[in-house]
């Protein structure tokens, strides 16, 4: 496979305007990402992005994306000085950066269509139809939390307002609400039963957004809302309990976390059953 000319690299990557750009030019032209780039030259027809540019007299970029390795050995793509994701692979974190800059600095750039998303099992977070990264399940403890948080992060970089966690998840899992609700007493369990094998199969993962009901289908997905404060997480069902007293759902203690109710212990909740439309 023909690797990208360096002169096509040197003017992706230039509108990015950082010291960085001349040492990852040579690094990345003796690498096989010629077919991925092409084939998001033909998604944002960058021809004419430049040819647009240049006719409007645009001499910087609105937003100048670099790449700057850490102590974890990973590359952290930042934009307008701002950390965003980071990418463990150096060519793709240099395409990473093409793209990012790219787009950003189209003239119809709109901040609302980025997404997050789960592809073929994989999460990635998206501009349109344009995958910018991919989130490894096997870096991280809780991809769904992660993705969030890298796509709130160019969405603050791009002057726009974050997602809630609620409505990253809503979009990465394809969810709406069915009006359906259940006003019940919660509770959440973590660190003892953390790999213990889960009533559905899964292995249970403390870190991970999910929730034991004793008799809600498998996979069914709920937003959760505590009463006592209005945080709300989306939990998927995946056990089966708790078997204590009145309480009806048992939250992972992710979910506990990011409904402040990991100190509390049990709480009162509102959980609206979801619809997903994969």
């Amino acid at each position: 496979m023909t690797p990208i000319p360096k002169l096509l690299v040197l003017s992706l990557l230039s509108l990015a305007s950082t010291s960085s750009v001349p040492i990852l030019v040579n690094e990345v032209t003796g690498q096989t990402i010629n077919q991925e780039y092409q084939s998001f030259e033909q998604e944002q027809n960058l021809e004419n992005s430049f040819l647009n540019k240049n006719s409007l007299g645009v001499s910087r970029p609105r937003y100048t994306v670099d790449l700057r390795h850490n102590i974890d050995d990973q590359w952290m793509i930042f934009v307008n000085n701002k950390p965003t994701f980071w990418v463990k692979d150096l060519p793709q974190a240099a395409l990473a950066v093409a793209k990012v800059a790219i787009i950003l600095n189209l003239p119809d750039f709109d901040p609302d269509r980025l997404k997050p998303s789960i592809i073929d099992n994989e999460y990635v977070g998206k501009y349109q139809d344009t995958i910018l990264f991919k989130v490894s399940k096997a870096s991280v403890l809780n991809p769904s939390l992660n993705l969030t948080q890298w796509i709130n992060n160019l969405r603050v970089a791009a002057d726009t307002e974050p997602l809630t966690l609620v409505e990253a998840q809503k979009q990465m899992y394809q969810l709406s609400s069915t009006g359906e609700q259940m006003n019940v007493t919660a509770s959440w369990y973590g660190p003892y039963f953390q790999g213990r094998q889960t009533a559905s199969g899964e292995q249970f993962e403390q870190e991970d957004y999910t929730a034991a009901h004793p008799t809600l289908p498998f996979d069914t997905y709920l937003k959760v809302t505590n009463q006592q404060n209005g945080k709300s997480v989306v939990v998927r069902i995946n056990d089966r309990g708790p078997y204590v007293g009145d309480r009806s759902l048992d939250l992972s203690y992710a979910a506990a976390i990011a409904l402040s109710s990991n100190e509390v212990g049990v709480v009162p909740v509102t959980a609206t059953i979801l619809s997903s439309s994969n």
